[in-house]
């Protein structure tokens, strides 16, 4: 936790070296064309410009006077920074209506540019060059409101508790930063929940900045409670809905909003697929260097906002009605329903569980899905076995490497080769603490309230090991129970595309390359049969299913 006095703000938050890019001072002509999408208002000393909390909040550029922004924490309010004339409020949930991150009042006399939600918009596609200044000020600001962890959110749970990670988890991959209570390993917690009316049995429990109290709280239910889900999503029209926010879906969403289209992005979970859970993309064209999984997916949930399309987190889709020639019907959870003219399914795959008896009894208690910083911790100076073959599991090995005393990599078949890029493979085999066991596989987990040990078959040998920490990433299942019957299918669940869907067509035009049996529904990245699986591809299939979908909607 920052512990920096209420009258000092923190090196992070007031910029540090990058200061200059986080809160850049707009000079006269700048200002001048942000007037062209506002009005000039005046403001007393003590005004609030907008509360930490508040959706659908302004942008205000400053002429003359001074305001303060301040953030809410558990020690009490944290004085993020004091800025003059030039200056400009917001940062990248401001473009989707999303809750304020902080308070702003002005502790002078003011007098300001007000843009609305939708000038906003318009302001940062028409003007590049201002638009450039304030989107990388924006992006800046949220990373350092992540990286600071100047918060108010207080979450109380245990590492035992499949529902805890699982919430940290949402919490972590939305870019909402946590104080984090551990029943078992923070004496605070025990205090925390008597304080709140709370006890064990109501784990995981959540304490917003107002005080709200949620006891084993749904996704949904705690987006909503901090202003993270949309507020006007129901029964909303749209001329594209693209369910799953993956690289194929968010790259569908950016090209169709910049295009003029009215886009929805629905996502269970959080952008970015199972690539947002990645430790670092090597391979992926023009970052040299790598990036994070959830780097790549905060970017272009970004370019979505940018270009106004409308990112549903967490919303799940769970039915599609296809009956209508005009439009799609897709049935939400919490009893929400949208239109669309036409839908993108970028539903992904999930990863596939193996035939293990007990195997959810220690999901969260020794048994992970995920690589992130939060199983490095559990598994700090520790054994771990990570089972798979492909990329994830490669990436998963080498990162969890730096935690881990030993990392096992167990495979049923001869090597790697076949299923994992390369490069990851020289990694693993350069690294001292790796060891790939090829024709191996776990066929017990064995403990009582979390894992302790396994049974596995190494070459036809059954040994006993002990063993806190096994990660899956086995093949995938494609997400497509939601469909019904809407589309066909592959043999495996894979939705098929273009000449692939063969008899299903029945349309007196062929079928477009990524387009689905049914007219109007498309289908890219992992959940398509015969799909690249890779993120590259996934990104370049989202965008090429744009141009189909514009063709379709301008049939007679």
């Amino acid at each position: 936790m920052n512990k920096d006095s209420l009258g000092k703000p923190s090196d992070l938050l007031s910029g540090g070296s990058r200061h200059h890019q986080i809160h850049p001072t707009l000079d006269e002509a700048q200002l001048a064309i942000v007037e062209r999408y506002g009005e000039r208002r005046k403001l007393k000393a003590g005004d609030v410009l907008y509360s930490e909390g508040d959706r659908h909040t302004s942008m205000f550029a400053i002429l003359s006077g001074t305001i303060e922004g301040s953030r809410g924490s558990i020690d009490g309010p944290r004085l993020l920074g004091i800025h003059g004339p030039g200056s400009f409020t917001g940062e990248v949930g401001t473009l989707a209506g999303r809750a304020a991150v902080a308070t702003v009042r002005a502790i002078s006399d003011c007098e300001v540019i007000v843009i609305d939600e939708e000038s906003l918009h318009a302001l940062v596609i028409a003007e590049a060059e201002l638009s450039e200044t304030i989107m990388r000020a924006y992006i800046l600001r949220r990373v350092a409101f992540i990286q600071g962890q100047q918060v108010g959110l207080m979450v109380i749970g245990s590492t035992s508790s499949i529902t805890t990670l699982r919430l940290r988890h949402f919490l972590s991959r939305n870019g909402q930063p946590a104080a984090y209570f551990d029943i078992v390993e923070h004496s605070e917690a025990q205090e925390l929940l008597t304080r709140y009316d709370a006890t064990e049995a109501d784990i995981p429990v959540v304490i917003t900045l107002q005080g709200v109290v949620l006891k084993q709280p749904s996704h949904r239910a705690v987006a909503d409670a901090i202003g993270l889900s949309p507020d006007r999503l129901d029964g909303e029209h749209f001329d594209l809905v693209v369910v799953g926010a993956g690289p194929a879906g968010l790259a569908a969403a950016v090209y169709a909003a910049s295009e003029g289209l009215t886009v929805a992005v629905l996502d269970a979970k959080a952008p970015g697929g199972q690539a947002g859970m990645s430790s670092k993309i090597e391979n992926y064209f023009g970052f040299p260097t790598g990036i994070s999984g959830q780097a790549l997916a905060g970017r272009g949930l970004s370019q979505c906002r940018k270009f106004g399309a409308e990112v549903g987190v967490p919303i799940e889709a769970l039915t599609i009605d296809c009956t209508d020639t005009q439009s799609f019907h897709i049935g939400l959870n919490h009893n929400e329903r949208v239109y669309a003219r036409a839908v993108v399914i970028a539903t992904g795959a999930r990863y596939r569980k193996p035939d293990l008896p007990r195997l959810e009894h220690f999901e969260g208690r020794g048994v992970y899905y995920s690589a992130t910083f939060m199983e490095g911790g559990f598994c700090k100076n520790e054994e771990l076995i990570i089972v798979g073959g492909g990329n994830s599991a490669g990436q998963a090995a080498v990162f969890l490497a730096r935690f881990a005393r030993h990392v096992h990599v167990v495979v049923r078949g001869d090597g790697l080769s076949a299923s994992m890029s390369a490069y990851l493979i020289r990694r693993i085999d350069a690294a001292a603490n790796i060891t790939l066991h090829t024709k191996t596989r776990i066929v017990e987990l064995c403990g009582e309230s979390r894992l302790e040990a396994i049974r596995w078959d190494r070459q036809g040998q059954i040994e006993h090991k002990p063993m806190r920490h096994v990660f899956l990433f086995l093949g995938a299942e494609p997400s497509t129970r939601w469909l019904g019957d809407c589309v066909a299918l592959d043999k495996d669940g894979f939705v098929l595309t273009g000449a692939d869907t063969g008899e299903h067509w029945t349309a007196d035009r062929p079928p477009h390359d990524l387009e689905t049996s049914r007219p109007g529904v498309f289908s890219v990245g992992d959940v398509r049969s015969g799909s690249v699986k890779r993120v590259a591809a996934a990104v370049g299939e989202g965008a090429a299913a744009i141009q189909a979908v514009h063709q379709y909607l301008a049939r007679p």
